[in-house]
Protein backbone atom coordinates (compact mmCIF):
# COMPACT_ATOMS: atom_id res chain seq x y z
CA UNK A 1 0.00 0.00 0.00
CA UNK A 2 1.65 3.24 -0.91
CA UNK A 3 1.77 6.26 1.59
CA UNK A 4 0.03 9.15 1.20
CA UNK A 5 2.69 11.63 0.20
CA UNK A 6 2.78 14.63 3.39
CA UNK A 7 5.14 16.64 1.34
CA UNK A 8 3.24 18.83 -1.38
CA UNK A 9 5.98 20.67 -3.47
CA UNK A 10 5.08 22.89 -5.76
CA UNK A 11 5.96 21.56 -9.69
CA UNK A 12 4.65 23.26 -12.62
CA UNK A 13 1.23 22.06 -13.59
CA UNK A 14 1.11 22.02 -17.55
CA UNK A 15 2.53 19.73 -20.08
CA UNK A 16 2.54 19.82 -23.45
CA UNK A 17 0.04 16.90 -24.65
CA UNK A 18 0.79 15.27 -27.54
CA UNK A 19 -1.47 12.40 -27.78
CA UNK A 20 -4.83 12.75 -25.76
CA UNK A 21 -17.77 7.26 -16.63
CA UNK A 22 -24.95 8.80 -10.24
CA UNK A 23 -26.28 7.18 -7.63
CA UNK A 24 -29.15 5.51 -8.79
CA UNK A 25 -31.98 6.05 -6.82
CA UNK A 26 -34.52 8.51 -8.80
CA UNK A 27 -31.58 10.47 -8.69
CA UNK A 28 -31.08 12.27 -12.18
CA UNK A 29 -29.52 15.59 -13.19
CA UNK A 30 -30.91 18.96 -13.37
CA UNK A 31 -29.62 22.44 -13.60
CA UNK A 32 -29.58 24.60 -11.06
CA UNK A 33 -29.53 28.98 -11.06
CA UNK A 34 -27.59 29.55 -8.17
CA UNK A 35 -25.48 27.66 -5.36
CA UNK A 36 -28.18 27.88 -2.33
CA UNK A 37 -29.78 25.03 -4.56
CA UNK A 38 -27.10 22.92 -2.88
CA UNK A 39 -27.17 21.27 0.16
CA UNK A 40 -24.30 18.82 0.54
CA UNK A 41 -21.43 17.24 -1.57
CA UNK A 42 -21.00 13.91 -2.85
CA UNK A 43 -17.28 12.78 -3.16
CA UNK A 44 -16.66 9.38 -5.28
CA UNK A 45 -13.45 7.43 -5.04
CA UNK A 46 -12.60 4.75 -7.69
CA UNK A 47 -10.46 1.99 -6.87
CA UNK A 48 -8.26 2.26 -10.40
CA UNK A 49 -7.68 -2.14 -10.04
CA UNK A 50 -10.76 -2.66 -10.91
CA UNK A 51 -10.24 -0.68 -14.15
CA UNK A 52 -7.20 -1.69 -14.86
CA UNK A 53 -8.18 -4.91 -14.54
CA UNK A 54 -10.54 -5.18 -17.52
CA UNK A 55 -9.56 -2.18 -19.36
CA UNK A 56 -6.46 -0.52 -20.84
CA UNK A 57 -5.26 2.30 -18.28
CA UNK A 58 -2.09 5.09 -19.30
CA UNK A 59 0.17 6.57 -17.27
CA UNK A 60 -0.13 10.34 -16.78
CA UNK A 61 2.31 12.35 -18.59
CA UNK A 62 2.94 14.25 -15.19
CA UNK A 63 3.33 13.38 -11.50
CA UNK A 64 3.17 10.10 -9.86
CA UNK A 65 -0.40 8.35 -9.68
CA UNK A 66 -0.36 6.94 -5.83
CA UNK A 67 -1.49 3.36 -5.52
CA UNK A 68 -4.77 4.18 -3.62
CA UNK A 69 -8.53 4.72 -3.92
CA UNK A 70 -8.32 8.21 -6.57
CA UNK A 71 -10.73 10.58 -6.91
CA UNK A 72 -13.29 10.65 -9.50
CA UNK A 73 -15.23 13.97 -8.62
CA UNK A 74 -17.20 15.92 -6.13
CA UNK A 75 -20.54 16.37 -7.39
CA UNK A 76 -22.97 18.98 -5.71
CA UNK A 77 -26.78 18.00 -4.58
CA UNK A 78 -30.19 19.20 -3.53
CA UNK A 79 -31.79 16.59 -0.92
CA UNK A 80 -34.71 17.93 -1.11
CA UNK A 81 -35.59 16.75 -5.31
CA UNK A 82 -32.41 14.18 -4.59
CA UNK A 83 -31.09 15.08 -7.40
CA UNK A 84 -27.75 16.53 -8.96
CA UNK A 85 -27.39 20.07 -9.18
CA UNK A 86 -24.61 21.02 -12.45
CA UNK A 87 -24.14 23.79 -15.03
CA UNK A 88 -25.24 26.09 -13.24
CA UNK A 89 -23.50 28.77 -15.11
CA UNK A 90 -22.90 29.20 -18.80
CA UNK A 91 -19.51 30.16 -18.76
CA UNK A 92 -16.98 29.16 -16.80
CA UNK A 93 -13.00 30.13 -16.31
CA UNK A 94 -10.65 28.05 -14.40
CA UNK A 95 -7.62 29.69 -12.88
CA UNK A 96 -4.47 27.10 -12.83
CA UNK A 97 -2.44 29.10 -10.11
CA UNK A 98 -5.07 28.27 -7.89
CA UNK A 99 -4.22 24.77 -7.35
CA UNK A 100 -0.58 25.05 -7.01
CA UNK A 101 -0.07 24.98 -3.56
CA UNK A 102 -1.51 21.40 -3.80
CA UNK A 103 -0.58 19.85 -6.98
CA UNK A 104 1.33 17.40 -6.02
CA UNK A 105 -1.84 15.86 -4.36
CA UNK A 106 -3.73 16.10 -7.43
CA UNK A 107 -0.92 14.25 -9.52
CA UNK A 108 -1.13 11.28 -6.82
CA UNK A 109 -4.98 11.41 -5.74
CA UNK A 110 -6.86 12.35 -8.68
CA UNK A 111 -5.00 11.58 -11.77
CA UNK A 112 -6.92 10.64 -14.68
CA UNK A 113 -5.85 7.62 -16.05
CA UNK A 114 -7.18 6.91 -19.06
CA UNK A 115 -5.65 6.64 -22.87
CA UNK A 116 -4.33 8.63 -24.39
CA UNK A 117 -1.97 9.90 -21.33
CA UNK A 118 -3.06 13.01 -20.25
CA UNK A 119 -2.13 15.19 -17.33
CA UNK A 120 -5.45 15.42 -15.69
CA UNK A 121 -6.25 19.09 -16.65
CA UNK A 122 -9.77 18.78 -18.39
CA UNK A 123 -10.77 16.14 -16.09
CA UNK A 124 -10.05 18.83 -13.07
CA UNK A 125 -11.40 21.40 -14.97
CA UNK A 126 -14.65 19.44 -15.86
CA UNK A 127 -15.52 18.40 -12.55
CA UNK A 128 -15.28 22.63 -11.09
CA UNK A 129 -16.80 23.60 -14.44
CA UNK A 130 -19.91 21.30 -13.94
CA UNK A 131 -20.26 21.18 -10.31
CA UNK A 132 -17.91 23.38 -8.34
CA UNK A 133 -19.15 26.47 -9.86
CA UNK A 134 -23.02 24.91 -8.40
CA UNK A 135 -20.86 24.88 -4.79
CA UNK A 136 -20.80 27.92 -2.12
CA UNK A 137 -16.72 26.97 -2.44
CA UNK A 138 -14.38 28.85 -4.62
CA UNK A 139 -12.04 26.66 -7.21
CA UNK A 140 -9.20 26.35 -4.44
CA UNK A 141 -11.35 25.16 -1.59
CA UNK A 142 -13.24 23.15 -4.04
CA UNK A 143 -10.60 20.87 -5.04
CA UNK A 144 -8.70 21.00 -2.20
CA UNK A 145 -12.35 19.36 -0.23
CA UNK A 146 -11.71 16.35 -2.51
CA UNK A 147 -8.53 16.16 -1.64
CA UNK A 148 -8.87 16.72 2.19
CA UNK A 149 -11.87 14.44 2.44
CA UNK A 150 -10.15 11.58 0.87
CA UNK A 151 -7.47 11.67 2.63
CA UNK A 152 -9.64 11.95 5.69
CA UNK A 153 -11.54 8.97 5.09
CA UNK A 154 -8.41 6.95 4.30
CA UNK A 155 -10.01 4.06 2.35
CA UNK A 156 -7.81 1.83 1.69
CA UNK A 157 -6.26 1.50 4.84
CA UNK A 158 -9.61 1.20 6.61
CA UNK A 159 -10.09 -1.75 4.80
CA UNK A 160 -6.55 -2.98 5.11
CA UNK A 161 -7.07 -2.90 9.05
CA UNK A 162 -9.89 -4.89 8.52
CA UNK A 163 -7.76 -7.50 6.92
CA UNK A 164 -9.63 -6.53 3.61
CA UNK A 165 -6.98 -6.60 1.01
CA UNK A 166 -6.28 -6.56 -2.93
CA UNK A 167 -6.10 -9.76 -4.31
CA UNK A 168 -6.60 -12.34 -7.62
CA UNK A 169 -7.11 -14.95 -5.07
CA UNK A 170 -9.62 -13.67 -2.62
CA UNK A 171 -13.08 -12.45 -2.42
CA UNK A 172 -14.79 -10.68 0.14
CA UNK A 173 -18.29 -10.83 1.99
CA UNK A 174 -20.16 -7.59 0.81
CA UNK A 175 -21.37 -7.13 4.37
CA UNK A 176 -17.82 -7.21 5.57
CA UNK A 177 -16.67 -4.40 3.76
CA UNK A 178 -19.94 -2.40 4.76
CA UNK A 179 -19.22 -3.01 8.48
CA UNK A 180 -15.46 -1.86 8.08
CA UNK A 181 -16.48 1.62 6.54
CA UNK A 182 -19.58 2.00 8.89
CA UNK A 183 -17.54 1.68 11.54
CA UNK A 184 -14.86 4.48 10.15
CA UNK A 185 -17.68 6.68 8.40
CA UNK A 186 -20.70 5.88 9.48
CA UNK A 187 -23.99 5.35 7.18
CA UNK A 188 -22.48 8.56 4.93
CA UNK A 189 -20.68 6.21 2.19
CA UNK A 190 -22.21 4.36 -0.84
CA UNK A 191 -20.35 1.09 -2.38
CA UNK A 192 -20.66 0.69 -6.57
CA UNK A 193 -19.23 -2.56 -8.26
CA UNK A 194 -19.14 -3.32 -11.34
CA UNK A 195 -19.15 -7.01 -13.34
CA UNK A 196 -16.85 -6.42 -16.75
CA UNK A 197 -17.79 -9.04 -19.45
CA UNK A 198 -14.35 -9.43 -20.91
CA UNK A 199 -12.17 -11.13 -20.05
CA UNK A 200 -13.72 -14.13 -18.94
CA UNK A 201 -12.44 -14.29 -15.34
CA UNK A 202 -13.21 -11.11 -14.66
CA UNK A 203 -16.98 -11.48 -14.96
CA UNK A 204 -16.97 -11.29 -11.21
CA UNK A 205 -18.51 -8.47 -8.54
CA UNK A 206 -15.43 -6.28 -8.43
CA UNK A 207 -14.85 -3.25 -5.88
CA UNK A 208 -15.42 0.12 -8.38
CA UNK A 209 -15.96 3.10 -6.28
CA UNK A 210 -17.45 4.31 -2.85
CA UNK A 211 -19.19 7.38 -2.24
CA UNK A 212 -19.16 9.95 1.05
CA UNK A 213 -21.56 12.50 1.53
CA UNK A 214 -20.37 15.54 2.52
CA UNK A 215 -21.82 19.11 4.14
CA UNK A 216 -22.20 21.45 1.81
CA UNK A 217 -18.93 23.58 2.96
CA UNK A 218 -16.55 20.51 2.28
CA UNK A 219 -15.82 20.37 6.05
CA UNK A 220 -17.77 17.33 7.40
CA UNK A 221 -18.77 14.20 6.44
CA UNK A 222 -22.40 13.48 6.76
CA UNK A 223 -25.15 10.96 6.70
CA UNK A 224 -26.21 10.44 3.27
CA UNK A 225 -29.99 11.90 2.60
CA UNK A 226 -30.94 9.20 0.24
CA UNK A 227 -30.40 5.23 -0.24
CA UNK A 228 -28.81 3.64 -3.61
CA UNK A 229 -29.17 0.75 -5.37
CA UNK A 230 -26.74 -1.87 -3.87
CA UNK A 231 -25.07 -3.36 -7.06
CA UNK A 232 -22.69 -5.39 -5.82
CA UNK A 233 -22.55 -9.17 -5.21
CA UNK A 234 -22.56 -10.61 -1.62
CA UNK A 235 -19.09 -12.73 -2.88
CA UNK A 236 -16.80 -9.12 -3.94
CA UNK A 237 -13.47 -8.81 -5.44
CA UNK A 238 -11.08 -6.26 -4.90
CA UNK A 239 -8.18 -6.74 -7.37
CA UNK A 240 -5.19 -5.31 -7.13
CA UNK A 241 -3.25 -2.22 -8.49
CA UNK A 242 0.15 -1.84 -9.70
CA UNK A 243 1.87 0.51 -11.58
CA UNK A 244 2.57 -1.97 -13.76
CA UNK A 245 -0.80 -1.63 -15.25
CA UNK A 246 -0.26 1.56 -16.45
CA UNK A 247 0.91 1.92 -20.36
CA UNK A 248 3.84 3.92 -21.35
CA UNK A 249 2.92 7.03 -22.92
CA UNK A 250 3.95 6.20 -26.71
CA UNK A 251 4.24 9.29 -28.80
CA UNK A 252 4.07 11.54 -25.79
CA UNK A 253 6.32 13.81 -24.17
CA UNK A 254 6.89 13.32 -20.48
CA UNK A 255 9.88 15.00 -20.08
CA UNK A 256 10.34 17.95 -17.91
CA UNK A 257 11.97 20.31 -20.82
CA UNK A 258 7.83 20.23 -22.09
CA UNK A 259 6.35 21.10 -19.30
CA UNK A 260 5.04 24.48 -19.57
CA UNK A 261 5.60 27.46 -16.67
CA UNK A 262 3.00 28.35 -14.30
CA UNK A 263 2.15 31.95 -15.15
CA UNK A 264 3.74 35.03 -12.81
CA UNK A 265 0.60 36.14 -12.91
CA UNK A 266 -1.75 36.01 -9.21
CA UNK A 267 -3.97 33.76 -11.43
CA UNK A 268 -4.06 32.34 -14.80
CA UNK A 269 -7.55 31.56 -16.49
CA UNK A 270 -7.67 28.58 -18.90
Amino acid sequence: MAVRSKALILVPLFITILCQSIPATATTATTATSSSDVDFLYLTLKWPGTLCNSDKCCKPTTGEPALDFMVEDIKTYNSKTGKIVQNCKTTCQFYVNMMKDYIDELYAHWSDLSCPCNNGLENWKKTWCTYGQCSNLNQHDYIQTALNMSQRANLLEVLRVNDILPSFSTSYKLDLIQRALQANVGSSFHIECVKPWWPIWSMKSQLSKISICLSKNGKSIIGCPFSKEITCDDDVWFYPFTSKMLQPCRGCVTGSDEVIKMTTEDYFAV
